[in-house]
């Protein structure tokens, strides 16, 4: 793969293919990335409850029965953060939070997210898996996490991550819509594929199938 410098990023931001948006600054694009803001929204993972990470109970469809409804606002936690807002990150503490920017990438093009190295140094991951598939749009969901021994205090706007590019060779099409493309902001995957369903309890792995693989499998 090669990797896009400065020059060839804003000749395809002025192209129309390649977005990154708002820009605030001008030094926001580096050598051969583009830095990424915090958000306004923070998505807490929390243990209370009887919430766990279980891909059984992570349904591939928008609608989710009462114990998996149950089951998510048990794990997770939302905020929204307006600007100036501080958001204390604690020692072992996982929060979702979106970029400001909105990022659409051209089929040839994929993404690696990372984290900017200042940050690093404090203790700050973006735990976040770090490739975005070419043709995405949306914002980036960052998986933050303080590896460090103290709170990390956060404001959204503040540049935490950084983007790079890199150009793909050969047809990128995928047989499926990727589940978190056009999103607005963070939200909880399918940790299970459906080629995974067979390898999780019967009755379990019902909940994961669309309503249609239901009804076939129930002899409708």
């Amino acid at each position: 793969m090669t990797a896009l410098g400065r020059g060839e990023i804003v000749r395809r931001m002025i192209k129309g293919d390649l977005t990154v948006s708002p820009l605030l600054a001008n030094d926001q694009v580096g050598a051969a990335s583009v830095d990424l803001r915090m958000g306004n929204v923070a998505l807490f993972v929390r243990a209370r409850g009887t919430s766990h990470v279980d891909p059984k109970f992570v349904s591939r469809t928008e609608e989710r029965d009462h114990e998996s409804e149950t089951r998510y606002q048990q794990k997770h936690e939302r905020h929204e953060l307006p600007f100036g807002t501080r958001l204390l990150l604690h020692p072992g503490a996982l929060v979702l939070v979106p970029t400001l920017e909105w990022v659409t990438l051209p089929d040839d093009v994929m993404g690696a997210v990372t984290a900017r190295s200042t940050w690093a140094r404090e203790g700050l991951s973006i735990a976040t898996a770090t490739l975005i598939e070419p043709g995405y749009q949306g914002i980036v969901t960052l998986e933050l996490a303080n590896l460090g021994e103290i709170p990390i205090a956060l404001y959204p706007g503040l540049e935490i991550a950084q983007i790079s590019f890199f150009e793909t060779k050969g047809d990128t099409r995928r047989p499926n819509a990727g589940q978190f493309n056009l999103s607005f902001e963070p939200k909880q995957g399918t940790i299970a594929k459906k080629s995974e369903f067979a390898f999780l309890p019967e009755e379990k792995a019902a909940e994961g199938r669309s309503e249609d693989d239901g009804k076939k499998a129930a002899g409708t």
